[in-house]
């Protein structure tokens, strides 16, 4: 349970850059038909522009607040946990100091006990973990559906034909910064947030 939240944090950032990746790469692609793609290609002006994906992680709104709500999730499991193994540890070392003065029936009567509540402790702790990873899988998918949802809007309204999620080390390379939206792009995802916002 001590992992929990570095394991959170690792699997946070990788859920978000491998959802990033599904989305804006063409996740409904279906095969071209001959020539087809090309002849568009080359008859159309392609417009392009991309965002910092660090970015958003750092400055959506949404992102941040869903991630506040998975901390306290997170914070209570853990306390509920601690607080059950606490319980077990001390009726663990009462059995230690006590053991000498038992019979052999009492003694192994406790210990089957104590071994049924050290896999109780053992299973909630995987639950907990289970729960904890579903629950962050839906705010992840929760975020990247919406900033999908606003990107395509977006692209339509300024008329872009690709728009690109860039992340330094990733498939993208080299990005020309008179492409960037980044600032646009965190501006109206928070301003629909905004709106949406329950109160």
């Amino acid at each position: 349970m001590k992992n929990i939240q570095l394991i959170f944090n690792v699997v946070f950032c990788i859920a978000i850059a491998t959802l990033f990746a599904l989305y804006m790469n063409g996740k409904n692609s279906s095969p071209a038909t001959s020539g087809t793609a090309a002849a568009t290609a080359s008859s159309t002006d392609l417009r392009i522009a991309f965002f910092h994906s660090d970015s958003i992680t750092l400055h959506y709104e949404m992102f941040k607040t869903e991630k506040d709500k998975l901390d306290l999730q997170m914070k209570a499991a853990e306390d509920k946990f601690v607080s059950r193994q606490k319980a077990f540890e001390k009726e663990a070392a009462d059995f230690q100091q006590r053991a000498q003065y038992l019979t052999m029936t009492e003694k192994e009567k406790r210990q089957e006990q104590l071994y049924f509540q050290q896999q109780e402790l053992m299973q909630m702790e995987q639950t907990l973990s289970a729960e904890l990873a579903k629950a962050e899988n839906e705010v992840n998918i929760r975020i990247a559906q919406e900033i999908e949802n606003f990107l395509k809007e977006y692209a339509v309204t300024n008329q872009f034909t690709y728009i690109l999620s860039y992340k330094q080390g990733a498939n993208l390379w080299y990005a020309d910064p008179k492409l960037d939206i980044t600032a646009d792009v965190l501006r109206e995802l928070n301003q629909r947030y905004q709106k949406k916002k329950p109160e």
